[in-house]
């Protein structure tokens, strides 16, 4: 196994062993109240880590941990129950085990494809027709179409939502992707379109499946439009009570919370592997001090 690959392996087994403990203490400590100052924080530390993203031995790695995170995390909205360190063994060495199904093995390969060819090398891109359509054909490994069905969300203990007649969705497309190229020079106004667009986007659900990882994906493409980090968001109950806010009262507050946090936390990455390539280097140079010596 090459060292970057144990490397994202290691940080996998890691974090699912406290990313249960840290979700309940954020939820506990954390309040949605506190999203200005998530906002600060982002536009003070917005440079240094563009900065740090200029350097190859720390974007490269941001990169590949990135694809292998968001593949995992955007299916496991959906249900999917691989673990990020077994999306990891299916990507990187094509290594299954039991008690998964062949579908959830065979999304996690196709999202990882879908973001090689849609989101890299995380250079500003216009969204369109033909981008939507090629995203989701990728996740889908199938031809991208409209659909032409009517169909329902959710159930009865989480609310059901009946989105648009078939008939109706090209037309909402044409209409929402007005806003999706959007650009903002405030962090707070880029977050505050972005969650409304997505939740828009979801409404409409244009596609008969894939939906979900397909407008994350634009998300994240219209996070980069805006010069920031793209985002892979937490498999937590905070992301789909985000939804149910939204319908219940049209507030967009608990969905730019989703986004602020994982933007801090792709900036955490930044600085961990900056701290990391640092922390190697001191050490190169004390054992070369002694080697003199």
């Amino acid at each position: 196994m090459c060292a970057k690959r144990e490397l994202l392996y290691y940080r996998a087994v890691q974090e699912s062993r406290y990313r249960a403990f840290y979700d309940m203490w954020e939820a506990e400590t954390m309040p949605l109240s506190d999203n200005e100052n998530r906002i600060l924080r982002i536009e003070t530390e917005k440079e240094e880590i563009f900065r740090h993203m200029e350097n190859p031995l720390i974007s490269q790695p941001f990169t590949e941990d990135f694809a292998r995170r968001f593949s995992w995390s955007t299916n496991a909205i959906e249900g999917n129950t691989l673990s990020l360190e077994e999306t990891i063994a299916v990507i990187d060495y094509d290594e299954v085990r039991s008690n998964h199904t062949y579908s959830e093995y065979t999304d996690a390969k196709n999202v990882y494809h879908a973001i090689r060819k849609m989101l890299f090398p995380f250079a500003k891109t216009v969204i369109d027709e033909e981008w939507i359509k090629k995203t989701n054909g990728y996740i889908r490994h199938m031809q991208g179409e409209y659909r032409d069905t009517s169909v329902y969300i959710g159930n009865l203990s989480e609310a059901v939502y009946y989105p648009p007649d078939p008939q109706d969705v090209p037309e909402l497309m044409e209409n929402w992707m007005r806003e999706a190229n959007m650009e903002a020079a405030a962090v707070k106004e880029i977050f505050e379109k972005i969650a409304a667009s997505h939740v828009r986007f979801e409404r409409i659900h244009p596609f008969s499946d894939g939906n979900g990882r397909t407008g994350r994906m634009i998300m994240n493409q219209q996070l980069i439009n805006n010069g920031l980090l793209p985002v892979s968001i937490q498999p937590t109950g905070k992301y789909r009570e985000a939804f149910r806010r939204y319908d219940k009262n049209g507030d967009l507050s608990e969905m730019v919370y989703v986004l602020l946090k994982s933007e801090l936390e792709s900036f955490d990455r930044v600085h961990g592997l900056v701290s990391k390539f640092n922390d190697d280097r001191e050490k190169q140079k004390k054992e070369m001090k002694y080697t003199i010596e």
